[in-house]
């Protein structure tokens, strides 16, 4: 019951209906969600249907968001109220995923869940980027046309049509193309709205959810690897001739229905690439090929390596931005890099507060690098305790797929999904500022809701991260920092 609820409240963080359904606008759906979600998973754990165990990532995460909001406190105590409840609703989204899904069931429903949510932004993305141009209003102050857009019904070509003789005289108009649930393109790049409005971030969640809808499409673990059910004990099989013709065997249409499963987990999957091209993200061009081509790998081996050559270079021909417009972006992402350098050096490390980059920056972006975000605002502390999540994310399914404990069929299946899935944000954030994103943290709990899931199986998992280890991440990142700071600097 718990796993069901929270994946409701996942979807209502993911497609945000409140904002395109007007009789949903200021009911706290959220809210009552978690709520509901908190009460659930206490019953479970009376009714003995959850067995609470604690993942180690869980230890760190917290960690991390609790320091993010006191360094708030410190440098900007103004903020700590509205960051305070950023930090606090993505604190209880993980605990959520973290604890409600921790079962079998569990993990079935939220990989559902992500991919549903995937396929439906992704569709509507499509949609979108066939439809007539027209022109938008936006905010006042939006002039990148970032935020959601008003159509006035007036058809244009080019932002200065929608400038003739405008409804709202000096009103920031945009000649973009209108889409379903009150979207719309920026720049001609497709988007969906509130959380994934840049077409960046839609392909990196989008992408995340390829390996999740493979494991949902494989092969159920109650059939034997030849596509004959399991023998019953003590059923002697029959020596009959079979009825069918000999060309029809249990081999072949066992191959034969294991296509047609594939066949909608291979239309989402062809779907998502299409998006990631309109959308012209370079980043998220790199996840889909990221993840795609570790599939691949997992599930044929060399021939994975040769699918993924002949998917590769039309993607990377196709998608992804070019010219001055690339250029710029590149050299904008540098100039926010070496600011963030210069955050860590003014604060002496402790770091500007959670959120506080862009009010710092004199471009006023984030710093488009998860990783230099986590230490330029919350300090090298910070930055330690946010790389210990994701290696504590990264071991829980590593050691389940690959440790030699016994665990059950939906453990062992939804661990290289998960592991593949983080592999992909791990790129995919280095490009984007997700320190604190609510689906990161939804996809690093269902990370914790596999080690739950696996000991609920009555499988002894081991994924405790050592002093030692700890050690290594921390050099790691400050070795990364050096890199970068070199790099910047060679660049001028």
């Amino acid at each position: 019951m718990a796993a069901w609820v929270v994946c409701a409240l996942c979807a209502l963080v993911i497609i945000k209906p409140q904002e395109f359904i007007p009789e949903l606008s200021g009911i706290p759906l959220v809210h009552a969600a978690f709520g509901l979600t908190l009460l659930c998973v206490a019953l479970d754990v009376v009714w003995r249907r959850l067995k609470p165990a604690l993942a180690p990532q869980v230890v760190y995460a917290l960690a991390f968001l609790a320091w993010a909001a006191l360094t708030t406190a410190l440098k900007r105590p103004t903020a700590l109220e509205e960051r305070g409840l950023q930090l606090a609703t993505v604190a209880g989204v993980f605990l959520a995923v973290s604890f409600a899904a921790a079962s079998p069931r569990g993990l079935y429903a939220l990989a559902i869940t992500l991919v549903g949510c995937a396929a439906l932004t992704t569709a509507v993305a499509i949609v979108q980027a066939f439809q007539p141009h027209g022109c938008m209003l936006a905010a006042p102050e939006d002039w990148e046309g970032k935020g959601e857009l008003e159509p006035d019904g007036r058809p244009c070509e080019t932002n200065l049509d929608c400038r003739k003789d405008p409804p709202v005289p000096d009103g920031n108009y945009r000649c973009e193309r209108p889409g379903p649930l009150g979207t719309s393109t920026i720049d001609g790049r497709v988007r969906y709205r509130g959380s994934l409005a840049d077409p960046n971030e839609l392909s990196l969640m989008a992408g995340m959810s390829i390996p999740l809808a493979i494991a949902l499409a494989e092969r159920r673990a109650g059939r034997r690897r030849d596509g004959r059910p399991p023998r019953l004990p003590g059923v002697v099989a029959a020596r009959a001739r079979p009825a069918l013709p000999l060309l029809l065997t249990d081999r072949l249409l066992s191959r034969v229905c294991a296509a047609l499963r594939a066949l909608p987990v291979t239309a989402v999957i062809v779907a998502i690439g299409a998006m990631v091209v309109m959308s012209r993200s370079r980043s998220g061009l790199i996840v889909y090929l990221a993840v795609l081509g570790l599939s691949f790998i997992r599930r044929s081996g060399a021939l994975g390596v040769i699918a993924a050559c002949f998917v590769g270079p039309p993607m990377l021909l196709l998608g992804g931005r070019s010219g001055d417009e690339a250029t710029e972006s590149s050299e904008e992402r540098a100039a926010l890099l070496r600011e963030a350098f210069e955050m860590i050096r003014r604060t002496r490390g402790i770091g500007v507060g959670a959120g506080q980059f862009g009010d710092e920056s004199s471009f006023g972006l984030t710093a488009h690098n998860s990783y230099m975000l986590a230490a330029a605002e919350t300090g090298l502390l910070g930055m330690c305790l946010f790389a210990l999540v994701l290696y504590a994310s990264l071991k829980v399914p590593l050691a389940i797929w690959l440790g030699d404990a016994e665990v059950g069929p939906a453990a062992r299946r939804f661990a290289p999904a998960i592991f593949v899935s983080l592999c992909g944000a791990l790129i995919g954030i280095f490009f984007l500022s997700w320190a604190y994103k609510d689906v990161l943290y939804m996809v690093l709990g269902a990370s914790a809701a596999l080690y739950g899931a696996a000991r609920a199986e009555g499988g002894r998992v081991s994924a405790r991260v050592s002093a030692r280890e700890a050690a290594l991440v921390c050099g790691g990142m400050f070795a990364v920092l050096a890199l970068l700071n070199v790099l910047l600097r060679l660049l001028g």
